[in-house]
């Protein structure tokens, strides 16, 4: 017992956090430009206690063509913005039929940069970068951007609902790609399109799964020893 105890600890201590992958179909754009950039291949969801991070895998190199905008539009409460053909503060001819209030915004030219937006009857910007409320990497042919939970309005356990989209740079495009949609999204640059979206729960740290597991396993002890 007292080594069956050990290793369900130390597992749960030593897991990796965990991540949900949405996969996209590949080639499902209706350009080329920007040699790949603009067709999502996955987006990768993960969180601990304090921040979420959504990190687009794309068919480009964003270091060779740095134009994309990678956008990430959120629902985590009745409500929102369901405006058509603008749904969102960019400007852009994207719409959440199930409602907006959250907009992540990023770029990649100009060194890189990202902005956390929510609605409450108007678009409010929240966070730019440089902000120690929000980050993001990108090279080769990947972009990540973190931002807090807090500032989001959620916590663990809370499920939301999202899509993921590319974006180009001039006259405000739209959805070039969605992850949410296996299919083409559009069929020129300016065209409006609605989300496609998909869930997402927060999930526990695992070092919190760790602790969980420290308990029971005490519980466990006490109750052998009472008989």
């Amino acid at each position: 017992m007292k080594r069956l105890l050990a290793a369900i600890v130390v597992g749960a201590l030593a897991a990796p956090a965990a991540a949900d992958v949405y996969v996209d179909t590949a080639g499902d754009v209706f350009t080329g430009a920007g040699g790949g950039i603009l067709d999502i291949l996955s987006v990768e969801v993960t969180n601990d206690l304090t921040d979420i991070t959504f990190t687009f895998t794309l068919a480009g190199d964003v270091n060779a063509a740095d134009w994309g905008k990678y956008l990430v539009m959120i629902d985590t409460v009745p409500g929102g913005d369901t405006t058509v053909p603008i749904g969102n503060p960019w400007n852009r001819p994207i719409t959440m039929a199930e409602g907006a209030d959250l907009w992540i915004g990023t770029w990649t030219d100009w060194g890189g940069g990202a902005q956390l937006w929510d609605y409450t009857g108007s678009w409010n910007l929240l966070h730019s970068t440089p902000s120690p409320n929000i980050g993001f990497v990108f090279g080769g042919n990947t972009v990540s951007v973190t931002t807090k939970l807090a500032d989001m309005g959620l916590a663990v356990n809370d499920t939301f609902f999202f899509d993921a989209f590319t974006s180009g740079a001039d006259g405000d495009p739209g959805a070039i790609d969605s992850v949410g949609n296996p299919n083409q999204q559009v069929s020129d640059w300016g065209e409006h399109s609605f989300a496609h979206v998909v869930s997402y729960t927060v999930i526990p740290e695992p070092t919190t799964l760790g602790l969980l597991a420290l308990g029971a396993a005490g519980l466990l002890r006490r109750r052998r020893s009472k008989g």
